[in-house]
């Protein structure tokens, strides 16, 4: 049996093993129980946040001020008497505020501090502005024209990707997190639980383990894509009936398919993943107890790395964007980062892709010798001296 029908049997047989429809239907019927929950939680919620604040404002509040709080609030003129009784109640009814004026100086009663105070404050403040401008005589419009701002004509060499392209970069680099996260809960139980159960060295005995650590690194991630893949049609369904229910057109979502960027995310999304599983792939081979292991940490490697690729959007052309835009272990997201925000020429791209997929080529060959040399080591988990030193001999 040569190399790749036993490569296509190992990575068949891993991907059947994890990728279990019904599991992954009853996933996503959890999933869309709480997004309607959510969604009409939220919704609700937004109702209730567009409705009138009611507020108490007393009866010797200037009468230009009680008309432009109108606009947004709920207006109740008080008395003394019901101003101190709203003020003894107010532990008890938690809600509601009550304004008062003593001269140029504001008093508000609230039970805690709300997003309704900070607007309440703006129209205090446009009140405020409106009175000082009538103390001075200063028409409106001259004040305008004081704070007209500057006629500025701006002229750019270069024009960044649109909103829809950083978007879709960020979605990859996102999808990328999520399916090297999914495959990492498979690596344990592919790698280190077969080492735990003693069956790695009967099956290493049979086959190459370059063949078998190959075999889990397809398998694995094809599994995850495929989880990925369910989740994103699901999310395009949701997608569709959103603009249904809203009324917006479908042809917005067309901004979103330009084609030559989506190959190029997909392109370096599929092969980081890779990358990543090889990595996770040699770290797993390693462990001998998951549950104990200070190695398992370094499981969260993937997402630091994404995350720092998002630096690029600050500033995408100095030097340590540029070597992020190369480094294998950045550049899957960083690249495409880079790609819709500043000017790369065609051969960084390619350049960094070839980098990217050769970085994955040797990764995986140096995962199958560690999973190899592990499983000779018997008793504690062995260190990464005890690796390395056992590569150097096995050469």
């Amino acid at each position: 049996m040569n190399y790749w029908i036993q490569l296509k049997t190992v990575m068949l047989w891993e991907y059947h093993r994890f990728f279990k429809i019904k599991n992954e239907l009853i996933g996503i019927v959890i999933m869309l129980v709480f997004f309607v929950i959510g969604f009409f939680g939220s919704s609700y919620a937004f109702k209730a946040s567009q409705d009138k604040s009611p507020i108490f404002v007393a009866n010797d509040v200037d009468g230009e001020l009680i008309e432009l709080l109108s606009e947004n609030f709920d207006v109740t003129i008080s008395d003394y008497q019901e101003q101190e009784t709203f003020i003894a109640e107010l532990p008890e009814r938690k809600s509601g505020l009550l304004l008062t004026q003593e001269g140029a100086t504001f008093e508000v009663h609230s039970w805690r501090n709300s997003g309704r105070i900070k607007e309440l404050q703006r129209y205090l403040d446009e009140y405020r502005s409106r009175q000082a401008m009538q103390e001075i005589d200063l028409p409106r419009e001259s004040l305008q024209y004081v704070l007209k701002p500057a006629n500025v004509n701006e002229v750019y060499y270069f024009t960044a990707g649109s909103r829809e392209r950083r978007i879709m970069a960020i979605f990859f680099s996102g999808m990328m997190v999520m399916a090297v996260f999914i495959s990492f809960a498979y690596q344990f139980t592919a790698i280190t639980g077969e080492k735990q159960l003693r069956i790695t060295e009967q099956i290493v005995s049979a086959i190459r383990p370059q063949v078998w650590m190959d075999g889990k690194i397809l398998g694995i991630t094809l599994t995850g894509f495929s989880s990925i893949l369910i989740y994103t049609i699901i999310s395009i369904l949701g997608g569709i009936i959103y603009f249904q229910i809203t009324g917006s057109p479908l042809s917005s979502v067309l901004a979103y398919l330009h084609v030559p960027s989506i190959l190029l995310f997909l392109s370096f999304t599929v092969v980081g993943v890779l990358l990543w599983n090889s990595v996770l792939a040699a770290i797993a081979s390693i462990i001998t107890d998951p549950n104990n292991s200070v190695k398992s940490s370094l499981m969260i490697l993937p997402s630091l790395f994404v995350g720092a690729s998002f630096l690029l959007l600050l500033n995408p052309d100095n030097h340590v964007a540029v070597f992020l835009s190369w480094f294998p272990l950045f550049s899957a997201s960083a690249m495409p980062m880079r790609f819709v925000v500043t000017d790369v020429a065609w051969w960084e791209i390619l350049g960094s892709f070839i980098l990217l997929a050769l970085a994955f080529y040797y990764i995986r060959k140096l995962a199958a010798r560690i999973f190899h040399v592990s499983i000779l080591i018997n008793g504690n988990e062995p260190t990464w001296k005890d690796v390395f030193r056992m590569l150097k001999e096995s050469k």
